[in-house]
């Protein structure tokens, strides 16, 4: 058995697997969401760790006679932490991935001509998306930060560090190289903080986590009731496509959650897009390092979110697949959900959520069915993105696209999304990848899998779906898609010109 903590953003889950890839025993336990000003999302550092912990103690308590060979650990990324070393306790909230309050400082960097030398290193775009602006907002608005982090007083860290440091009760201050590769400081082909970007972004190294491989061995659980070895620690994303088995150069993942991220195996070549997609660690085991595309889309599950909590015009998001079914597939009223600004490919940090096409007879029908149709027609932009930058680097791109997330419970949205693509879709059976990857992780950490190769015999159910949509149709919608995109990141730099 496996514990794995799958630590999101807007709730905390613990999962128990067996070794055959079944959820035996599953908690969750949501948290609040914290908008001190528009575009900025925090999280309490607190409440992070409180809901992590209550999941975890439940499962212990409802499995105590089983054998739980490991506990690991999955988490959203970017989202940054900082805490006194001495007592532990945060010094701010935590800023989460959604956050944009570092727009302009990153677009300061921009007009400087630094995006390609971060790009270098990192493998990573200029966008607040990312951990290092995030740092560097708390160095500068925090009174004594810089002086305490210069000295080694404080901790910055990604979920998975803060988490670590309270399991182990401070003995531990380590990441590991996935959640490493998204912070703006990584450098992904020496495998180690960089000193250029520790002095641009102006982050004392000695405030920083060690960086491990992803099957290390991260402590013991001594917070919890039962003390269990941490080892499987990896971003979400990676996670995710690790749970998929998406072993093999050229495999690609889509996961909905929140967001959306398709990520795509590129072996052990790093590959540089010229589509701006992120180019990113997908795994360190021991010495062996494999590389990934990945695009991000900052709005999936979060617009149904929004549809349901902020317009209150669906009771339940469950009843979306059956009202967007009720929508004529013509309905020309396309939804551009900026509302954090647009990910990949466009990175336009600006923009903002507007809505096209609207005519006296649209309702909340036609508004369901263009927020998920959202969905698709981003996911699109992403696939169309890696397909250029594979052919460039004569990588073929695997023609089976691996769904998995909250969202693929969505009937019309999994079908429309394969039709929109144009791709076969394999929507795995048990929609806990994510948690699964990290299981698996750790089961290679603890030596019961000898490594990736013993993960090929294992295998998922899957279901498959198949395009089915006219071409004429597709093309207009799709048309309609890209004009509504143009005219929304046009306007974004009217407003800022």
């Amino acid at each position: 058995m496996f514990l794995t903590i799958d630590q999101g953003t807007t709730s905390s889950r613990a999962l128990l697997f067996d070794e055959n890839c079944h959820v035996i025993d599953s908690c969750q336990k949501e948290f609040n969401q914290i908008y001190p000003d528009n575009g900025w999302v925090e999280h309490s550092p607190e409440e992070i760790l409180s809901s992590t912990l209550f999941c975890c103690e439940k499962i212990l308590e409802r499995n105590s006679e089983r054998d739980i060979k490991s506990l690991g650990i999955t988490n959203q990324r970017e989202t940054i932490l900082v805490w006194d070393k001495s007592n532990g306790k945060p010094l701010y909230n935590a800023i989460v991935w959604q956050d944009r309050r570092t727009s302009i400082f990153c677009n300061n960097l921009k007009e400087d001509g630094l995006e390609g030398m971060i790009n270098k290193k990192t493998g990573l775009l200029l966008d607040p998306y990312f951990s290092a602006s995030k740092m560097s907002w708390l160095i500068k608005n925090i009174d004594g930060l810089k002086e305490k982090a210069s000295k080694g007083q404080v901790c910055f860290g990604t979920v998975d560090t803060w988490l670590i440091w309270n399991l182990t009760k401070g003995k531990v201050f380590a990441t590991d190289v996935t959640n490493a590769s998204r912070t703006s400081l990584f450098n992904i082909e020496k495998i180690k903080w960089d000193d250029d970007l520790l002095k641009l972004f102006d982050i004392p190294i000695q405030s920083l986590p060690e960086v491990k491989n992803s099957n290390d061995l991260f402590g013991e659980s001594s917070l919890l009731s039962r003390s269990l070895k941490i080892t499987g620690v990896m971003g979400d994303q990676q996670s995710s496509a690790f749970g998929q088995f998406c072993y093999n150069e050229g495999d690609v993942k889509s996961t909905y959650g929140t967001g959306c991220f398709v990520l795509a195996n590129t072996g052990d070549k790093i590959i540089y897009s010229e589509k701006k997609l992120l180019s990113t660690i997908f795994y360190k085991i021991d010495n062996k390092i494999n590389y990934a595309l990945e695009g991000s889309i900052f709005m999936a599950g979060g617009i149904m979110n929004w549809i349901k909590s902020n317009l209150g015009i669906l009771n339940n998001i469950s009843d979306s697949s059956k009202i967007a079914s009720s929508v004529s597939p013509e309905s020309k009223v396309v939804l551009v959900p900026a509302f954090s600004g647009l990910g990949s490919p466009h990175w336009s940090s600006e923009s903002r959520g507007a809505i096209f096409g609207m005519s006296q007879d649209t309702g909340k029908d036609e508004l369901i069915h263009s927020s998920l149709q959202s969905i698709s027609l981003q996911t699109l932009d992403l696939m169309n993105a890696i397909k250029s930058d594979f052919s460039q680097n004569n990588i073929e791109l695997s023609s089976l696209l691996k769904v998995d997330g909250g969202m693929i419970e969505n009937q019309w949205f999994i079908q429309n999304l394969s039709s929109i693509c144009n791709y076969q879709i394999y929507k795995a059976s048990m929609k806990e990848s994510t948690a699964l990857g990290t299981a698996l992780m750790s089961g290679i950490g603890v030596g019961f899998y000898s490594g990736v190769d013993d993960l090929q015999n294992l295998s998922i159910k899957r279901d498959q779906i198949s395009p089915s949509m006219s071409s004429n149709l597709r093309n207009d919608i799709i048309m309609n898609w890209n004009k509504a995109v143009k005219l929304t990141i046009e306007m974004a730099k009217q407003n800022n010109v």
